[in-house]
Formats: structure tokens, C-alpha cells, sequence
């Protein structure tokens, strides 16, 4: 009979068959004296045992769906859920005070009368410039589709800058690691030893010696390339074979070394450009680990987060507009469903009295549910924009109050000059400069690149004092530090030493790979050029497209108003029907619809353009700069300033190595001479300013329950 596993239920294989003869080898050998032989054997059965045991050499294979218990009936479910499950990290978050109290939104079916908020424009701004860590931006495609969510390694925030001033890795260094490179490093060891054995010379008497050694030292690249160290070791030997003169010597020395290159990686210029040169990382670390790169790298740092917050700024004023344009649009609906409300009671009322068809009551029924699903879906889209902006300035969902914009949109017609938007776009545009700040890395890499293209040529110095006795120190010349002191045993070196790979292959691919990357960035930047002056045409022309609609649908607001007023009076006499004033209502309804979205429409045009011409931060009263100092650095910059003062400017002074970063803009826009041409009119008023945006109050605006059944 064959026999069964008790853990799996399976019939035991041949490995199991030899697990019992390990067992009963293992009892058989037990009374048995353990030689050397026999405990090789039985580790070298415990360690097939083990593999066999741990699946290492059976091939036997079981399958979680196979899995059973003792008794062959049920399945080992917690053991499959338990190994199949996803599992979560362990950690302690906290969630965030907005969202624990945060109180549930409002909707159709959860209507409150909850407390107004007047909110302007700057409020937004300052909201989420104050309370944002992440810069949020607008979501599209619906739930889930936030940057946040879909790509959260890739979203901007107040830590990005901090991050690459303190990054490590080569390419990404900040500036503390780049200048790391140039801290002295202390390095000391200190080792002990004996050695005991027989020689050819004496094979009866053991020879013996007693050894140890201490060495420390500190080394220190330097700015031109080279490298500086002082160094002091001492080397003990006590030995018993032959006569020695001292039966323990100390011998050492204290002194210096240096090191400069005079070709290859020589000078200021390579060095804070690429860093010390490391002949142990070859063309691993490349030219780009230098505190120049370092620091270029986090002004383009710098320059990404500006263009973070200007997109942030910008989305949150179009989400301001979109919430004014939903109040208004809110308003508009309720001023049209009230309409259709009074004008379907007064035709049923002319119904019961037989002056009108039943028809016409019909049709005024279907005009007042119509408004009241636009009604309802207006005030919807109230609280979905209101969501958005507090979504994107960082407030909680719903804190008890709702958001009403007071910031009134631009009625005054604005007609932008193509030559100031194009000389401000090529000058402020914040892409512009982080491609001028990456094309002035790729000359300086391509400058310490093409420095590598020669022989590594090398001048070595070095100097010491030497020290010699059978003991370290005492009062005589005979220790170790005495005859150190008395200077009579020294020892110098100088000489090049020049190595170079015939060819230069290397070097020359990764100067030419530079001037490669250099002619890329060049191109991309006429690129980014054409782009600017394209997208400030296009936002000019939005921006007189805009302007010429809302100044037609104006007029026509006005028309259907009067329009409305006139059939009202003709059907009021009873010389006109109902269905022309239902129509000339929802034209009107329409019109004024159509105005709002317009006027909206031009303010965000106006934001695009100055987006644009990279105005957008400036025109909102937004100003970036970097942080602030540490103590130590204002006592330094103090002391600098007040050496200045006293200081006389000298007119042929160069910088050297030369600047690369100015605090003004670099450089000037140059423009063929434009034809001369007709001036503009002035600017004219669109429209009067409208009254100020209702609050929100849902419930007390609908017509009375029982006239809506």
C-alpha cells in the first residue's frame, strides 16, 4: 500500500523514502565513536536532506489549489487569501485638517443655506500661494484624472528647489555636494601583527616578530585642479633572529605631497565647471559635476517651479471666471424660469376662464419644466465650479460657507501692441530662460570637454623628514621623534608624470557629443522663439475675437429685451399669441447666456495673453525670489558691503573665471525695422457694469411647491 504525506496527501516520492534513511542511518551511528569521516558523511546527508527538504533537489511540485488538510477534505483558504493578498505599507500618515473636516457637498439633493463668502481675485491668488505645498492644476478627463493622482512624481512643489539643492547623485548635484569635492579629508589607520615561524637558518628555534603600524594623513583638491596632502606614518618591527642593533626600530615621517595638472583638466575654468578630476570614475561622471553646473542646475529648478506657479495662477483664474460666469448663468436661469413661471399661471388662468386654447396652456407648461431642468442643472454646475477653485487654492471641499467671486471681469476694451507683447515675451517668457540657462551649461561642458582633449600631463612634488630609533620618544636623538626633530634625515621628490590613450578617442567622442547637445538646445531655443510669437498671436487675436462677440451679443440682449417687452404688451391686449412671447422669452434667456460666456471668454483671453508675453505673475502682483540666508551669510555680505564702500571702481578689472549669471536680462530682442502704420483708436467701454453677483440662496429662489406639481 502506498503510503501518503500528512501534510500534502499526496503519495510519498523517493525523497521521502530517503529522508527515512537518514533517520535510521542517523540511529544506527549513534553508539558509534565519531571520526572524522563519519561526521563529513553525516554533514554532507544533512545537507542533502536540506536540499531536499527545501525543494532544492525534489521536483516534486504541489499547487496551492492541491493544498489540504490532514483530513483530504478542505482546502487551505486562509493559506491562499493570506499569500495572494495585496498588501499595504506600514505607516502612520495623518490625514490632512482640510479633509477631516471637511463637511459633505453640496448637491441637488442636499440643498443648505449655507453662509456667503465674498472671495476676489488676490484672495484666490494669496489662498494658494499660503496653504498649497502641491501645486494643483486643472483636471481633465473626468474623476481620477488630476496630475496628483495620475502622475504624482511628476507634479511640482515648494520642495523641488530645496531637493536639488541638496541632491547627491552625479548629474543632479546640489551645490553643498559639488563644493564637497573640495573638503579635506582625513583619512588614519593604525594595525598590529605577529608572525611566528621556523626558518632554514634556525629549525629549532621559532623565529619570531612583532610588528604594527600607524599612518594618517589629510589630502585637499584645490580650485586649479591640483591636490595638496600632509601625511605622518610609523612603522615598529621587534624581531629575535641575528644581532640587531635595536631589538625594536621606529621608523617613519612627516612631510607633504603635491599634485597639479598642467595640461588636462588644468586650471579654475575645468575645475568648477566638472569638479576635481576622479581617475577612478573615467567617463562616468563626465564634465557635469562641477559647482557652476550644480548651480545652473538649480536655477533650472528654479525656472520650472516659476512655470508651475504661473500655470497654477492661471488655471485658477480661469476657474475664478468659470464660477463667476455660474452664478451668472445661475442668475440668468432663475430670472428666465420665474418668466416662464408667471407667464404659464397666467395662461392657465386665462384657460379656466375659456380666453385661451388649451394648447397654449400646454405649451406654456412645457416652457416652465424646461426652464426648471436648466434651472436645476445651472445651480449644479454652481457647485461643481465652486468645487474646482477650492480644489485648486487649496480649502477644504465644503467648510460651511460657499464662495461668491466679487472681482468684477474687464469691460474695457483692450487692444494690445504687437511689438511690446513680443519684446516682453522674448524677455520674460520663464522657458526662455531655463534654455538659455541649459545652453550656458552645455558651453561651459563643452569648454571642459574639449580641455580633456589632451595628455594628462602632471606635476608631482614632495617633501619629508624622516625619523629612526628603538624607541618612539625620549629625551635623547637616538627616538624615533628625536631624530625627526633634528632634521638631518629628509627626503624629497619632483617630476611629470603624463599618461594619454592614444587616439584620445574617448575624449574626443564626448567633446563632439557636447557640441552636438549644444547645436540641440540652440535649435530648440529659435524653436521656443517661434512658439512665443505664435501664441501671442493667437492670444491677440482671441482677445479682439472675443471682444467684437461680447460687444454683439451685448446689442443683442438689448434687442431681445426690448423685443420681449413689446410682444408682452401685444399679448397682454390680446392682439398677439402666447407661442410668439415663449420664444421671444428663451431668446432672450439665450442672449444673455451667450453675453456672460463672452465677457468670461475675453478675461480669459486677456489671462492667455498675458501668459503669453509672460506678464501673468507681474500683472497679479506676484513676485518669486529665492530664500533667505543663513545668519552667518548676512554678517559676511555686511562686511562685504561695507569694504565696497570704501572701494574705488577700476575700469579694466576683469572677472576671472568671467561671470556666468547676471541679475538683469542678458542680451537685447532685435527687430527689423517695422513699417509705420494707422494708430489705434482709443480704447472704448463695452458695456455698463452689471449689478453685483447674487448669493447663492438654493430653495428660496423656485417657484412655491404646490405651483410646480
Amino acid at each position: 500500500m502506498t503510503e501518503k504525506s500528512s501534510v500534502t496527501g499526496r503519495p510519498m516520492t523517493r525523497s521521502s523514502d530517503f529522508v527515512r534513511g537518514i533517520f535510521s542511518l542517523c540511529r544506527e551511528t549513534r553508539p558509534l565513536v565519531c571520526t572524522r569521516w563519519r561526521r563529513a558523511a553525516l554533514a554532507s546527508l544533512c545537507l542533502t536532506f536540506s536540499l531536499h527538504v527545501t525543494g532544492c533537489v525534489s521536483t516534486a511540485k504541489v499547487g496551492l489549489d492541491e493544498l489540504q488538510y490532514a483530513d483530504g477534505d478542505v482546502p487551505v483558504q486562509h493559506f491562499k487569501s493570506s499569500s495572494t493578498a495585496i498588501e499595504h505599507p506600514a505607516i502612520d500618515n495623518v490625514t490632512t485638517a482640510e479633509v477631516r473636516s471637511t463637511l459633505a457637498p453640496r448637491s441637488l439633493d442636499r440643498r443648505v443655506d449655507d453662509e456667503v463668502r465674498e472671495f476676489t481675485l488676490d484672495d484666490a491668488f494669496l489662498t494658494a500661494l499660503s496653504k498649497n505645498q502641491v501645486i494643483e492644476s486643472s483636471a481633465l478627463g473626468g474623476v481620477g484624472a488630476s496630475r496628483v493622482l495620475a502622475g504624482p512624481d511628476g507634479v511640482n512643489t515648494v520642495y523641488d528647489s530645496a531637493i536639488q539643492e541638496t541632491g547627491v547623485l552625479f548629474g543632479r548635484r546640489g551645490l553643498e555636494a559639488a563644493l564637497s569635492d573640495f573638503d579635506a579629508r582625513w583619512s588614519t589607520a593604525m594595525r598590529w601583527g605577529r608572525d611566528d615561524r621556523l626558518t632554514h637558518q634556525s629549525p629549532l628555534n621559532p623565529f619570531s616578530s612583532e610588528t604594527a603600524g600607524f599612518q594618517t594623513g589629510i589630502d585637499k583638491a584645490l580650485a586649479s585642479g591640483g591636490s595638496v596632502g600632509v601625511f605622518h606614518n610609523w612603522d615598529y618591527l621587534g624581531n629575535t633572529v641575528g644581532s640587531p642593533l635595536y631589538p625594536s626600530t621606529y621608523s617613519g615621517s612627516i612631510g607633504a605631497q603635491v599634485r597639479q595638472p598642467l595640461l588636462a583638466g588644468a586650471g579654475t575654468e575645468f575645475t568648477r565647471v566638472a569638479g576635481p578630476i576622479r581617475p577612478g570614475f573615467g567617463a562616468i561622471a563626465g564634465v557635469s559635476q562641477g559647482v557652476v553646473i550644480a548651480r545652473i542646475n538649480q536655477d533650472i529648478t528654479l525656472a520650472d517651479f516659476e512655470i508651475a506657479v504661473r500655470n497654477g495662477l492661471r488655471d485658477i483664474e480661469n476657474a475664478y471666471w468659470d464660477l463667476y460666469l455660474a452664478y451668472r448663468l445661475y442668475d440668468t436661469t432663475v430670472s428666465t424660469h420665474q418668466s416662464a413661471f408667471q407667464t404659464w399661471r397666467e395662461a392657465r388662468t386665462k384657460l379656466e376662464v375659456g380666453t385661451l386654447k388649451q394648447a397654449d396652456e400646454l405649451q406654456a407648461r412645457d416652457r416652465f419644466y424646461e426652464t426648471r431642468a436648466q434651472l436645476e442643472l445651472a445651480l449644479n454646475e454652481l457647485y461643481s465650479a465652486e468645487a474646482g477653485l477650492r480644489r485648486l487654492i487649496g480649502m477644504p471641499m465644503n467648510d460651511g460657507t460657499v464662495l461668491r467671486p466679487t472681482t468684477e471681469p474687464a469691460r474695457t476694451e483692450l487692444k494690445p501692441d504687437w511689438e511690446a507683447c513680443l519684446q516682453d515675451g522674448l524677455s520674460r517668457r520663464t522657458e526662455l530662460r531655463r534654455q538659455k540657462w541649459q545652453i550656458k551649461s552645455l558651453q561651459l561642458q563643452l569648454d571642459a570637454a574639449r580641455s580633456l582633449v589632451r595628455p594628462q600631463l602632471d606635476a608631482v612634488g614632495s617633501y619629508a623628514v624622516n625619523g629612526f630609533g628603538d624607541r618612539l620618544i625620549s629625551e635623547d636623538r637616538s627616538s624615533g621623534y628625536g631624530s625627526m626633530t633634528g632634521g638631518d634625515l629628509t627626503n624629497w621628490g619632483v617630476g611629470l608624470e603624463m599618461s594619454i590613450p592614444l587616439g584620445l578617442r574617448q575624449a574626443r567622442s564626448q567633446a563632439r557629443n557636447y557640441e552636438l547637445q549644444l547645436s540641440r538646445a540652440n535649435a530648440i531655443l529659435a524653436a521656443q522663439e517661434r512658439s512665443i510669437a505664435h501664441d501671442i498671436s493667437i492670444a491677440m487675436q482671441e482677445v479682439s475675437a472675443a471682444w467684437r462677440a461680447a460687444e454683439s451679443y451685448y446689442n443683442r440682449v438689448q434687442a431681445a429685451e426690448e423685443r420681449v417687452r413689446l410682444l408682452k404688451a401685444e399679448q397682454d391686449i390680446g392682439t398677439l399669441t402666447l407661442d410668439l412671447v415663449l420664444r421671444a422669452q428663451a431668446s432672450l434667456a439665450e442672449a444673455e447666456a451667450a453675453y456672460f460666456r463672452q465677457v468670461v471668454a475675453y478675461n480669459k483671453a486677456i489671462t492667455s495673453l498675458n501668459v503669453a508675453s509672460g506678464n501673468l505673475l507681474e500683472t497679479n502682483g506676484v513676485w518669486l525670489a529665492e530664500g533667505g540666508w543663513a545668519p552667518e551669510a548676512y554678517s559676511d555680505a555686511r562686511l562685504r558691503a561695507l569694504a565696497r564702500t570704501h572701494g574705488l571702481d577700476d575700469p579694466n578689472l576683469e572677472a576671472a573665471p568671467k561671470e556666468f549669471a547676471v541679475k538683469r536680462r542678458a542680451g537685447t530682442v532685435e527687430r527689423d525695422p517695422q513699417p509705420a502704420r494707422q494708430a489705434d483708436t482709443a480704447p472704448k467701454e463695452l458695456f455698463p457694469t452689471p449689478p453685483a453677483v447674487p448669493a447663492l440662496k438654493p430653495g428660496n429662489d423656485a417657484p412655491p411647491a404646490e405651483v410646480i406639481k
